[in-house]
């Protein structure tokens, strides 16, 4: 079996991935940033990680059940937060978690922009829409460890978290489909979205990843933005080999069966984190109520970052 140390044996539930951070550990820890808070949202990487010494156990904890199976993590806050708290407590336990990442603000608000990914290459964070299964990052050289969110506000309607396990994903084909074996493994290129690069033909060539590549332990990284591929191989003025069709369909059924997929909705003071390795996600269309579905989003790395 490959990656077994990733692989769910059952398919995990949303109360089995949760802890609750308590109110007197919540307390401490706003109670550290009234000292200097700005620099928490503004520069995290040079904050003064020593003074989060006392949540080391806790994010030892979490640490662990983000590196191997089930690779998420949802921590649940109790209490009444403002919004500047809750963006506090979610800065500082990113931070504990490994460094930020800087590509779209440290710390990006996913909300409905009234965009359309289809139309501009842009994105689909930015609009409405469901975002179908992925890992984040389009970039070659680029990709976030963990993914993490925080709610905000939910939406009105829809607006679900999904997650899949890729590294169940690719036992499952190579026992079910193994003629997928080589066609998963190499290089293909995907569109460039990233804020402040260039989009040109050049850039989309150079930009060509495999959707399965191992780490030193043996572990799966996952590499998976359909839209994006297809896309790239159209404004190359490439037709879609039928054989890749067959291939991306194979993995869409997949994701798409309720037992390999974890679904579930994030309410408000919620922090979902997710291993962008062996793990996708997706959420589900949504509409917003009164005030727009606003999440916080945070890329984090074990290396150092910016």
């Amino acid at each position: 079996m490959i990656a077994a140390h990733q692989v769910w044996t059952t398919l995990p539930t949303a109360d089995e991935i949760t802890v609750h951070l308590s109110e007197q550990n919540a307390s401490s820890l706003l109670l550290i940033a009234a000292d200097g808070y700005e620099s928490w949202l503004t520069e995290p990487n040079k904050a003064d990680i020593r003074k989060l010494s006392g949540l080391d156990p806790l994010a030892s904890q979490w640490l662990n059940q983000l590196n191997a199976s089930p690779g998420a993590v949802r921590i649940a806050t109790s209490g009444n937060y403002s919004d500047s708290e809750l963006r506090l407590l979610y800065a500082m336990i990113s931070r504990s978690l490994g460094w930020l990442n800087n590509r779209y603000t440290y710390f990006f608000d996913v909300m409905d922009r009234r965009l359309d990914y289809t139309k501009e290459a842009i994105p689909v964070s930015k609009t409405k829409a469901e975002t179908g299964y992925h890992t984040d990052s389009t970039a070659k050289l680029y990709y976030p460890d963990i993914v993490g969110l925080l709610c905000l506000q939910p939406a009105k309607s829809g607006g679900e978290s999904l997650i899949a396990n890729a590294a169940n994903l690719i036992n499952a084909i190579l026992d079910n489909h193994p003629e997928y074996n080589e066609i998963l493994h190499q290089p293909w290129c995907r569109d460039v979205i990233t804020p402040g690069t260039i989009h040109n033909t050049e850039a989309i060539l150079a930009n060509d990843i495999p959707l399965f590549q191992y780490d030193s332990e043996g572990g799966v990284i996952f590499r998976y933005m359909r839209y994006w591929i297809e896309s790239a191989l159209i404004k190359l003025g490439k037709e879609v080999p039928s054989s890749l069709t067959v291939a991306l369909d194979s993995i869409d059924d997949y994701f798409a069966a309720p037992e390999h997929a974890m679904s579930f909705r994030l309410e408000r003071g919620d922090m979902l984190y997710v291993n962008n390795r062996f793990l996708c996600h997706n959420r589900t269309a949504f509409e917003d109520g009164e005030h727009p579905r606003t999440y916080v989003r945070a890329w984090i790395n074990r290396e150092v970052q910016d």
